[in-house]
């Protein structure tokens, strides 16, 4: 069983874990039916409701969801986020319809793309480049691209980022209520935002008309849990969206996943979880300060003045003047077994999450201060490597078209010129590098599949 030997191996090892999912092998809501799985995995029976026709329990738990995270609606989802932003796509566009989509969102709203054939207007949110990262996206980006698109139908942005850079929703969502234009915004990384005012304001009270958050990458929940928001004021109808998620979602829901998000949602909107909320923040920002005074070497992003109002300070990511992130990343993860959650060419991302105790706060403190001293001296610029070159991808096809077209898989080398037929993509952080309909480049080349890529004949 190599997969259950996998996972037995991973935990044995003991890694701290500053990744995902935020409960980090802590049973924080007091969940208790996993102590005896079998008993409780049940199905669609009498009296346990239907999650796509709720009108029992689980329509009770989506309404006191819907309460704690002060929305009209929510919707539990049982294929983590990802299914929510191809049920947002199913809900607001029609084959042919123009959606404006940031460079950086997920690869499921690609897939929406795909199952929809709507056509994608991209735009490039800020990049920072001596970060490897994207920033957020501006309210001067999205008028211009509504100007000069005014037959857009939705806009998809990712706020906040994987690493967590947000942007000003309000006046976003301010600027698509003036062009009659939908907003989704994949909210999956701030999931604690709406349950306190010492993080960024969320999307789902600001104006936004549909939220997505995966509650298993910060709120504790198991994975693969997620919730689908429809704020006050959503111009999406929840009969539509519901039936959008029934197109998609499995017709054997797991209970013990739907329970999992249950008692995760009542931990946070508790007593006892709006104080781990706050406990969490406080042992963030001691670290935040220790690092600010004593690291000499290694960078620690933040973001500039005007912008920390939307950004996350429970995301931890780290650039080395010697080391590409791929590098030093792994070293520590094998000793002192300090688990990141990505790295990449020129970074490191750690999160802080809400199941890590003080203990493990401490040796990561220890962990990064001790690698901060290591190093050298080094008054030079850095040396890592740099972020793969991303520009706006040249749509030869819509994505549906090339997705359906025939065929054939070339050798990377002979790429470049061809029309991409797949998704290449890296998890995490799931962002799209070349999709269906686009035009390979030679920048394309370093991160395409040894195996070769698959491009319409």
């Amino acid at each position: 069983m190599p997969l259950v030997e996998a996972l037995i191996r991973y935990d044995r090892h003991d890694r701290r874990r500053f990744h995902v999912p935020a409960h980090a092998g802590q049973n924080l809501s007091g969940f208790n039916l996993l102590a005896d799985p079998f008993r409780y995995d049940l199905t669609e029976l009498d009296g346990l409701d239907v999650l796509s026709e709720p009108s029992g329990p689980i329509a009770e738990t989506q309404a006191l969801m819907a309460e704690v995270f002060g929305v009209a609606h929510s919707f539990m989802l049982i294929n983590g986020a990802s299914v929510g932003l191809m049920a947002a796509m199913l809900s607001l566009v029609q084959p042919g319809d123009k959606v404006l989509v940031a460079r950086n969102v997920h690869r499921a709203v690609l897939s929406g793309l795909i199952l929809t054939g709507a056509h994608p207007v991209w735009f490039l949110p800020d990049q920072l480049a001596e970060w490897g990262l994207w920033g957020g996206v501006s309210v001067e980006q999205v008028h211009a691209q509504l100007t000069a698109h005014p037959d857009v139908k939705a806009l998809f942005i990712t706020a906040p980022t994987y690493e967590g850079i947000g942007s000003d929703t309000a006046a976003i969502a301010q600027c698509c209520r003036n062009a009659g234009v939908a907003l989704v915004v994949d909210e999956a990384h701030g999931s604690l935002w709406p349950l306190t005012s010492e993080l960024p304001q969320s999307a789902c009270h600001s104006g936004a008309d549909l939220v997505i958050h995966s509650l298993h990458k910060s709120g504790g929940s198991l994975t693969q849990g997620a919730l689908a928001h429809l704020p006050a004021n959503s111009r999406v109808d929840a009969d539509i969206f519901q039936q959008a998620l029934n197109t998609l979602q499995t017709t054997s829901p797991s209970y013990l996943l739907m329970a999992s998000l249950e008692s995760t949602c009542a931990f946070l909107g508790s007593t006892a979880g709006q104080a781990r909320i706050q406990q969490l923040l406080g042992q963030v920002g001691v670290l935040r300060q220790h690092f600010k005074q004593k690291l000499t070497q290694l960078r620690l992003y933040v973001p500039p003045e005007e912008n920390l109002r939307f950004w996350d300070p429970c995301k931890f990511y780290f650039s080395h003047p010697l080391e590409c992130g791929e590098d030093w990343g792994a070293r520590l993860e094998i000793d002192p077994g300090i688990a990141y959650e990505s790295a990449n060419p020129s970074g490191v991302l750690y999160l802080a999450n809400i199941g890590l105790s003080d203990s493990d706060f401490k040796a990561f403190q220890q962990m990064i201060l001790y690698e901060d001293q290591r190093i050298p001296a080094f008054a030079g610029p850095s040396t890592t490597a740099p972020e793969l070159e991303v520009c706006l991808p040249e749509i030869v096809m819509p994505p549906r078209n090339a997705f359906f077209a025939l065929g054939e898989t070339v050798a990377a080398h002979q790429a470049p010129g061809r029309i991409a037929k797949e998704t290449v993509v890296h998890c995490p952080p799931g962002i799209p590098v070349l999709m269906p309909g686009e035009r390979i480049q030679a920048y394309h080349l370093p991160l395409l599949p040894e195996a070769g890529v698959m491009v319409v004949s």
